[in-house]
């Protein structure tokens, strides 16, 4: 699945079947590219360099924090996980619900 991509020099991500400027992002629209990053085996994130370059500086700042947050989710993804599953399970234990 393509969340992040660069095309004209200008840093999109995918929103509802659509892609949309970086620099429209909303709270709400990077809450669902991490749920889609999380629950994706195979995502898609074009990066920022000097072969792919976003043109405004600011949607650049933004498209390449917006990237490393989900390229690390992408790439820890399996470590997450364990972590969550782990702290679930403990807290199962804890208040007897195991």
């Amino acid at each position: 699945m393509d969340l992040l991509r660069i095309n004209e020099q200008e840093g999109q991500f995918y929103k509802n079947e659509v892609w949309v400027p970086i620099s429209d992002i909303e709270r709400d629209d990077l809450l669902d590219l991490i749920e889609a990053t999380a629950n994706n085996d195979h995502v898609g994130l074009v990066e920022c360099n000097e072969n792919t370059p976003i043109k405004d500086p600011i949607s650049k700042t933004i498209y390449e924090q917006v990237y490393k947050v989900l390229k690390d989710l992408d790439i820890n993804r399996a470590t997450y996980l364990a972590s969550i599953d782990e702290e679930f399970n403990e807290l199962e234990r804890e208040y007897g619900l195991a």
